[in-house]
């Protein structure tokens, strides 16, 4: 008896976990979806300007996930980061600045625990900065890459952006070079596939080498809280987020007619910024 006390006690708990599930993503707290997944360098200024920006757009609702020594691999193999940070807007509580986020574990989600079921939100908007840890040679993570894209693309409602590392001092051109080949052959398994629709991206890049330059100081990887961090960090976002806007702008759904007594009732389309 004992044994099947245990049994159905798991059982409630887990059909628990699966309804609450459920309930998150039947309950939207906005129009658009937006899910970020940084590596450390989501636990700098940068991190914190992307968030800001998205929380400005107008019916945005943000997860983000910061996942410090997270490399290309995490969203396929769940793994735990010793320094995160995980913040939902539909919580309703305020956002951390960085430099205030403690020191916790944080499981990597896997794809489908990051996207709703199709037809809850307009668009759902995956931005994926990972690529500035490489476990051994970049070209071996190839097919992670790959299999992350076609998950987040397995919902005909998402938009995959893909921020590439930024210029660092303790990385060569050269070896630069190679993580970003290794993202773009990631990119290009996946269209090259016979079902992929002919000429549609599968993910979107944004080589954030142009956007960001390091500064003087720092450990050579991140832009850390020291104010030559900062500014570059703050740059480097601002940069980003002006990619973002050409990308999501175009990524509009197609205008549809609207009979006249309609036309003041009708939604405007998503990535409307707030006044």
């Amino acid at each position: 008896m004992l044994a099947l006390g245990r049994i159905l006690t798991a059982g409630i708990a887990l059909a628990a976990l699966l309804l609450s599930s459920e309930e998150a993503h039947a309950a939207p707290c906005g129009r658009v979806r937006f899910v970020t997944v940084y590596d450390s360098h989501g636990l700098t200024a940068f991190g914190e300007r992307i968030d800001g920006w998205i929380l400005a757009q107008k019916d945005a609702e943000l997860e983000s996930y910061t996942l410090g020594g997270a490399s290309t691999e995490w969203l396929v193999a769940a793994k735990v980061s010793l320094r995160g940070y995980h913040y939902h807007s539909c919580d309703k509580t305020p956002i951390l600045p960085r430099i205030r986020v403690p020191e916790r574990k944080q499981r990597a989600p896997s794809v489908d625990e990051l996207l709703a079921p199709p037809g809850t939100y307009e668009k759902q908007v995956v931005l994926v900065g990972l690529g500035s840890n490489m476990p051994g040679e970049p070209a071996l993570q190839v097919k992670n890459v790959e299999q992350t894209i076609r998950r987040i693309r397995s919902r005909p409602d998402t938009v995959c952006v893909w921020i590439g590392p930024p210029s660092m001092r303790k990385w060569s051109s050269g070896f630069g070079d190679k993580v970003y080949a290794m993202l773009r052959a990631g990119i290009k398994a996946v269209e090259d596939d016979p079902t992929w629709p002919a000429g549609s991206p599968a993910c979107h890049l944004i080589d954030s080498r142009k956007l960001s330059a390091y500064p003087d100081g720092g450990d050579g990887w991140h832009y850390g809280f020291f104010p030559a961090g900062i500014e570059a960090a703050t740059k480097w976002a601002d940069g980003v987020t002006g990619e973002l806007e050409k990308l999501l702008r175009a990524a509009r759904p197609a205008p549809t007619k609207v009979a006249k007594n309609d036309a003041n009732t009708r939604k405007p389309p998503f990535l409307m910024p707030n006044p």
